[in-house]
């Protein structure tokens, strides 16, 4: 696609931002263009709120990709009604990554951002993002701090406080530059927070869709290895923390232990800038999420995952005691499968 479609006189320019009388948009003829791709799937809940937050952004060019991944309420409809600036792109139901992958594979822009339906984003963040990757062309993709935005005990979301201003120049220096040690001993990156330049996501590839959780992970450490990734200081989006979402459910595949084994088998622990994660550091690293993982699975009636993850974590990490208590505890405990057939 020629990108001088996307000029500040294009037709897909929404009436707000044809009429926006701000200073910033005098010179949004010589901004990149930028892609937002947000998948959903039964959204209809919180997505008026993310994409209002996208074009409360007042940034332009812009181009904003929703991807609906099978919906069965009625998320296209109220998106085609309020916002019908947007592209919506429609296949069946075939997991986040996919649904990721089809709006990269669609997407037109020099600058990419993900979205996911319940997140939201604070004025601010599309100028600040690509200022500092213009002004650092070594930086292959930028992120920033986000808020969790937890429910009530009801379930019910208070109003998101406002926050202060912000300097979007900061960043912060301990989790920028080559950041593969970093991940590898948390996934400090968080998916809605990203912009990166089309040029690498040509390099590092897609999505895996096999990865039922921790796909993001994976892309940010693949990614890490090719180019230096900056984490802007200031608060630029809040992720809402759902009752019951899936990151939150026990699963039956440790991911984020299969994510980070399989980049070590592949990279070891030395990052493309020479740094080196002490070996101990992430066997501690991997103990704990093997027995987070034993711990879960104790709880939720799978004595026999559990039992697997307390050896495994005594393998990486053989000062974890409790994990030998687990080991022993699910011996005689039955899997629930089991327990509820008894009866």
């Amino acid at each position: 696609m020629n990108l001088t479609q996307h000029s500040h006189n294009s037709p897909e320019r929404t009436a707000q931002d044809r009429s926006d009388p701000r200073p910033d948009q005098c010179e949004s003829i010589d901004l990149p263009l930028v892609s937002v791709v947000i998948p959903a799937y039964n959204a209809s809940r919180y997505v008026r709120e993310a994409l209002q937050s996208v074009v409360d952004q007042h940034y332009a060019p812009i181009e904003i990709l929703l991807v609906d991944d099978g919906s069965t309420d009625d998320t296209v409809e109220l998106v085609r009604k309020h916002f019908p600036q947007v592209r919506i792109i429609s296949q069946p139901n075939s997991g986040v990554a996919t649904a990721r992958n089809t709006g990269l594979d669609q997407a037109a822009g020099d600058f990419v951002c993900f979205l996911d339906a319940d997140d939201g984003w604070y004025p601010g963040k599309l100028h600040a993002q690509v200022s500092h990757l213009r002004a650092h062309p070594e930086t292959g993709a930028a992120y920033h701090a986000w808020r969790v935005w937890l429910p009530e005990a009801d379930g019910h979301f208070q109003a998101l406080p406002d926050l202060p201003r912000q300097d979007p120049a900061t960043i912060d220096p301990e989790k920028s530059g080559w950041i593969y040690p970093q991940l590898l001993m948390d996934c400090i990156v968080h998916t809605s927070s990203v912009m990166i330049r089309r040029a690498w996501l040509e390099k590092v590839g897609r999505f895996k869709p096999d990865l039922i959780n921790g796909e993001d992970y994976d892309f940010w450490l693949r990614l890490s290895r090719l180019t230096r990734i900056d984490k802007l200081a200031g608060v630029y989006s809040f992720y809402r923390g759902s009752p019951g979402s899936l990151t939150r459910s026990v699963k039956p595949i440790n991911y984020e232990y299969e994510v980070i084994s399989s980049a070590l088998a592949r990279w070891g622990r030395v990052a493309p800038d020479g740094r080196e994660l002490p070996k101990e550091q992430i066997e501690r690293r991997l103990g704990k999420l093997a027995f987070d993982f034993a711990y879960g699975h104790y709880l939720g009636g799978s004595p026999r995952l559990a039992r697997r993850a307390s050896l495994q974590a005594l393998r990486h990490d053989p000062s974890r005691l409790k994990a030998v208590f687990f080991y022993l505890a699910s011996l005689f405990r039955k899997e629930r499968h089991e327990a509820m057939s008894s009866r």
